[in-house]
């Protein structure tokens, strides 16, 4: 594991500095903490090709702070105390306060993650959360003449776009250092997973999956050099999908009662389908062991 991840910190008071101490462990993160508007900014000036994460906990200072990075360019992931959001900030279009573009679901860019100051325990869940959603947004590039403007789901207007390459390159490159096995779940694409597609592509996914299925049931007792390598890709296509057990169980039923049926036209016994439970037992273990070593957690 390669060095912690870095959190600038701007709060009105010391308060907090106690409590994320607590709850993010020195041993994944470095504390930058800051109470002084100038002293803050000054810093991610410094150092803002080697920051992670913000965390905004000031109520006066969130704006004219947020104001200044945005007019950079400076796009960081970042995380908003909830209590601190102003109660006088639009809630319905998108409208332009101090040269901040402003909108219904965000404040500073689309990736930010809200935290209510109840569920601080939570911060480090909510900062994996944060930097997970900034690689997943996409400047607004100038169209040239001959391409026509694409419609993207994620997609935030900035002066400098490259910038907040720069730093998706920098963090996806440190996460994958740092984190190893870990680096997997920021690479899951929420708009691929299974309950965000639409009734056809479902049907398309679990065909492909029961078609896979078979395949490593037809394998399981054989001796097949060649069936690992077909359960790490069922499992990974499920784990990317992020598809319910259930729906592995029903595949194996489906599959189970296709072969039990062809069973009783041979005028064979049923028994043998009891051994196949194994593979069920073996499919979800190898997910269950996927998402231990890949979802994030606190230490």
């Amino acid at each position: 594991m390669s060095g912690p991840l870095t959190i600038a910190v701007l709060a009105d008071s010391t308060d907090l500095l106690p409590l994320l101490g607590q709850f993010l462990g020195a041993e994944r993160y470095i504390l930058q903490y800051f109470t002084s508007q100038s002293e803050f900014l000054i810093h991610i000036e410094t150092v803002k090709h080697e920051l992670d994460c913000l965390v905004f906990y000031s109520q006066q200072q969130l704006l004219p702070v947020i104001n200044y990075l945005y007019d950079r360019g400076l796009i960081l992931p970042v995380v908003i105390v909830h209590r601190l959001i102003p109660h006088n900030l639009p809630s319905h279009e998108t409208t332009t306060t101090n040269n901040l573009s402003v909108s219904s679901s965000y404040i500073y860019q689309p990736s930010e993650v809200i935290l209510a100051v109840t569920e601080l325990s939570d911060i480090g869940v909510a900062i994996d959360k944060a930097i997970a959603k900034f690689l997943n947004l996409t400047p607004i590039m100038p169209a040239s003449e001959d391409s026509q403007p694409t419609k993207l789901e994620i997609a935030i207007d900035l002066p400098e776009p490259n910038f907040l390459l720069q730093q998706q390159s920098r963090l996806a490159q440190k996460l994958n250092e740092r984190l190893g096995y870990l680096a997997v779940y920021y690479k899951r694409n929420p708009r691929q997973f299974f309950r965000h597609l639409d009734r056809q592509q479902k049907q398309e996914l679990l065909d492909r999956l029961k078609s896979e299925y078979r395949k490593i049931v037809i394998d399981y007792f054989a001796d097949s050099s060649q069936l690992n390598i077909k359960i790490d890709e069922f499992v990974s296509s499920i784990f990317f999908r992020d598809l319910a057990v259930s729906e592995i169980v029903k595949i194996h039923m489906e599959l189970m009662e296709e072969f039990s049926n062809q069973l009783k036209l041979e005028g064979r016994s049923e028994e043998v389908l009891l051994d196949y439970r194994l593979t069920l037992i073996d499919i979800i273990a190898h997910l269950c062991e996927m998402y231990r070593r890949s979802v994030p957690r606190e230490v």
